[in-house]
C-alpha cells in the first residue's frame, strides 16, 4: 500500500464525549425577548455553590460565558432541563 493511500484512509479519532449543542438565535429576538439562556436564570441552579443541583457542568451555561460566545457566534449552549422560576 502507498504512503498516499494510507494518509487518505486514516479516520480522525472518536470523540470521548458527544459536544455541546448550539441553538442560533437571531439578534432581534435576543434583544426583544427575555430568554432565560444561563444558569443563573434556572431553578436547579445552586448560587450559593455555582453549581447545577442536577449535577451538570454548569461553567459552559453561565451568564459571561454565554454572553461571550453569542457575541462570537450568534449561538447559545442552551440547557435542555431548564427549569423557569
Amino acid at each position: 500500500m502507498s504512503l498516499e493511500k494510507i494518509k487518505t484512509s486514516r479516520k480522525s479519532p472518536k470523540r470521548l464525549r458527544s459536544s455541546i449543542k448550539k441553538d442560533a438565535i437571531h439578534p432581534a429576538l435576543y434583544n426583544r425577548l427575555k430568554l432565560p439562556w444561563s444558569c443563573d436564570d434556572c431553578s436547579h441552579f445552586d448560587h450559593k455553590n455555582e453549581s447545577c443541583t442536577l449535577g451538570y457542568n454548569a461553567a459552559h451555561h453561565r451568564k459571561s460565558q454565554q454572553k461571550f460566545e453569542y457575541e462570537m457566534s450568534g449561538q447559545f449552549a442552551l440547557c435542555r432541563f431548564q427549569e423557569i422560576d
